[in-house]
């Protein structure tokens, strides 16, 4: 089993399927990426989420168990999900993309946990992608008024219990072409540098710093 597959708590059958779900299509242009594999894990996800939602709320409407499995599935909880695991690391992308840190846009990642569900489900069947998913996304929102925390939220609730301060985060530098910037945000605690993020916008740089020092307090 590889680093990433513990990571996963998940071992392919087929190691060119997991290969394929971390291939982005800026890699291999004109061979096998993870595109179609996204497609069928946001299906199978939508599934997962729909079939354990129906069973854990048999007297919630058809309203408010759609607005849970939306709250579930969204990209914030998928990021946030590839962040915890350092799933950006792992992706086969162009050198540019690496370089300038675009590895690390929302969409990428979220597009890569998806992928990941589809290429378990392809890999083995339905009950091994819901595995894959409940690990990697956690439990099922208890209701609507308790959403999903971001991780900003987990790390300031984490860092008041134990040191009874909260996270201070500075804006290190923005790169990039003007239609495209990159922003790399800075997490400190106890006036310490913890973690770096990056993005396309000041918050979601800060989101992605919040993951990465919550990665590291939890190891």
């Amino acid at each position: 089993m590889s680093d990433l597959e513990q990571r996963l708590g998940f071992c392919f059958r087929d190691a060119r399927l997991l290969e394929q779900a971390l291939t982005h299509r800026s890699f291999l242009e004109d061979r096998s990426q993870n595109e179609r594999l996204e497609f069928l894990g946001d299906a199978v996800l939508g599934l997962i989420a729909a079939r354990n939602l129906y069973l854990k709320f048999p007297n919630s409407n058809e309203g408010t168990l759609t607005q849970l499995r939306a709250l579930y599935v969204c990209q914030a909880n998928l990021v946030k999900a590839a962040e915890r695991l350092g799933l950006g690391r792992y992706l086969r992308v162009a050198k540019a993309m690496r370089l300038s840190g675009a590895v690390q846009q929302a969409s990428i990642l979220s597009d890569v946990v998806e992928a990941l569900i589809g290429a378990a489900y392809l890999d083995q069947d339905f009950e091994a992608a819901e595995r894959l998913a409940m690990h990697l996304l956690g439990p099922l929102p208890d209701q609507l008024n308790a959403p999903i925390k971001s991780s900003k939220t987990e790390l300031q609730e984490l860092i008041q219990a134990k040191h009874s301060l909260a996270p201070i985060y500075e804006l290190v530098d923005v790169t990039g072409p003007a239609h495209q910037p990159q922003f790399r945000v800075r997490v400190l605690i106890h006036h310490q540098e913890v973690a770096i993020g990056e993005g396309h916008n000041k918050k979601e740089a800060s989101e992605a710093a919040a993951a990465k020092a919550l990665a590291s307090y939890l190891q």
